[in-house]
């Protein structure tokens, strides 16, 4: 493989003394895509926190993130149940899922093929700790896990969003790592709103 992907675990050493949110920056270009075309090349961007500095607090509507999508932080009392979907998920839900160490790919529609949307498709099927859903923002993919989040024009298949995945899903350094990513909110791949049991989540619920 011809991308040189700096070691998350080795970032996260160099930033884990940070008291507050401020985030470590690491952009990393490559010479060439996972595919092996020489004429083709991306731009990643590594955003790092110290994860004991994100609040973890079941707070009511509205709340706001410092990295869009969201890393971590106060969230809703109900999570987004993982799958893929077509349709932009609660935000303050969808951070309740990466605290129980779920990783959240979140996808430009402009940028993905149909190829790559069923192939985003089969990974959220194959995967049960993937939440995966369209995103208003400029790059193609953006990997998010609790702490962590990587922005890129990466393909799904590349290796590096497979090494993301592998890296952050549980993360043994959160306390809810291994919690359940189904049984709350959201009915892939349009329905976000209905609970289990039927019920809808109130539309303050942003």
């Amino acid at each position: 493989m011809r991308f040189v992907f700096v070691s998350l675990a080795l970032l996260l050493a160099a930033c884990g003394s940070a008291a507050d949110e401020q985030s470590d920056v690491s952009t990393v270009t490559t010479a060439a895509s996972d595919t092996g075309d020489a004429a083709t090349s991306t731009t990643t961007e590594l955003i790092q926190v110290n994860v004991n500095s994100l609040g973890a607090d079941h707070v009511d509507p509205p709340v706001s993130y410092a990295q869009s999508p969201s890393i971590g932080g106060d969230h809703y009392p109900f999570w987004q149940n993982c799958g893929f979907y077509e349709v932009e998920l609660i935000e303050g839900a969808a951070t309740h899922t990466l605290e129980h160490g779920a990783v959240w790919m979140t996808y430009n529609p402009a940028h993905m093929s149909e190829a790559e949307l069923s192939t985003l498709a089969g990974m959220a099927q194959d995967n049960s700790k993937l939440l995966i859903s369209p995103y208003s923002h400029d790059e193609k993919l953006v990997l998010s896990a609790w702490g962590v989040q990587l922005r890129s024009s990466l393909a799904p298949s590349d290796r590096t969003v497979s090494s993301f995945i592998d890296e952050w899903v549980d993360n043994p350094e959160l306390d809810e790592a291994g919690v359940r990513c189904d049984g709350a909110a959201g009915i892939p791949p349009n329905d976000v709103r209905t609970l289990t049991g039927g019920d809808q989540v109130p539309d303050e619920f942003k």
